[in-house]
């Protein structure tokens, strides 16, 4: 019998050896030792949302800690939070309010309350967000704190995201439906339901496509003009956890509970290649990748766990 167990404890050794012998890291970065509850990327900075209640931005490259940014005197945590697509601004929201700061010298700009807050994506030239609440997402002036156009549901907000040419919005809800909207006029150009809440939505920059994903669910590209699927990628079952379309519209990173990392051909739908998330450790890290996000010239992206440790990696 012990060496029936030795021989057991040895196939599960290889068996895990095999499942990380993929392409490492080129840089590993522990920014956050205490633990992230949110964070978001983009192609120069990291903003993270710490278990210490408040957020960080980093400068990726060099490595360097530009602000340090907090609502209230209240312990009550940073639950999401963007990066504007021209990197001027920054967006973070507690439950019951958002703040809006500009990057360059740190500035808070102003913190509007709202109740029920549970996600947030900033449009590419900073100045509205779209905030997901317990029965409706709104589009929302920064500037002016008023709400241009809402956007029912019937359940509570569970992803957002926003098209960077400022063409679409996308909502995903507990419900399971996902809901595209176009933002000329704030109308509904496109529903899709799914079984399951939806875990992850993300838009292309030209608003061509659009990803959905639904927690142990398909995850499918959208035509965003036709409403239809132009591919499912993956298994029938599968939750990610980030997602994000390549600047042309090529490619998509995607990340799964399962501490994997994927490219994806946004065309064929095809596991171009794929990585293992692990600390250098020989049992694999329990972390959850928060946010991806490509490099300038998008031969390389980033990646940032719930463990606070960012890493960068090649395509």
């Amino acid at each position: 019998m012990p060496f029936f167990k030795a021989l057991i404890a040895l196939f599960c050794f290889f068996l895990l050896s095999a499942c990380n012998n993929t392409p490492k890291p080129e840089k590993t970065v522990n920014l956050a030792p205490e633990g992230l509850f949110s964070a978001a990327l983009s192609k120069q900075y990291a903003l993270l949302g710490t278990s210490k209640s408040h957020a960080e931005l980093w400068q990726l490259k060099p490595k360097k800690l530009l602000h340090t940014w907090q609502h209230t005197d209240e312990n009550n945590g940073i639950i999401a939070l963007d990066i504007s697509e021209n990197e001027q601004f920054a967006i973070t929201a507690e439950r019951g309010s958002i703040a809006w700061w500009r990057i360059s010298d740190g500035k808070l700009l102003t913190i509007w309350s709202l109740p029920g807050i549970t996600h947030v994506s900033l449009n590419a030239a900073g100045d509205f967000a779209l905030i997901g609440l317990q029965d409706k997402a709104i589009y929302f002036s920064l500037q002016y704190g008023k709400t241009l156009y809402a956007f029912p549901h019937q359940d509570v907000i569970t992803a957002t995201a926003l098209s960077a040419n400022g063409k679409y919005a996308l909502t995903g809800s507990k419900d399971g439906e996902a809901k595209l909207w176009e933002l000329s006029a704030g109308e509904l150009t496109h529903s899709w339901k799914n079984p399951t809440k939806l875990s992850v939505a993300a838009l292309s920059a030209d608003g061509k496509y659009a990803l959905t994903n639904a927690a142990l669910g398909l995850t499918q590209i959208w035509n965003t003009q036709k409403g239809k699927v132009s591919t499912q990628i993956g298994p029938k079952l599968m939750t990610l956890t980030a997602a994000k379309f390549s600047k042309n519209g090529k490619y998509l990173i995607s990340a799964r509970t399962a501490q994997r990392i994927d490219l994806w051909r946004v065309t064929t739908g095809k596991n171009v290649k794929y990585w293992r998330l692990t600390t250098g450790e020989e049992w694999p890290s329990a972390a959850t990748i928060l946010a991806l996000s490509f490099t300038s010239n998008e031969k390389k992206f980033y990646s940032v766990s719930s463990k606070g440790i960012l890493q960068r990696w090649r395509k």
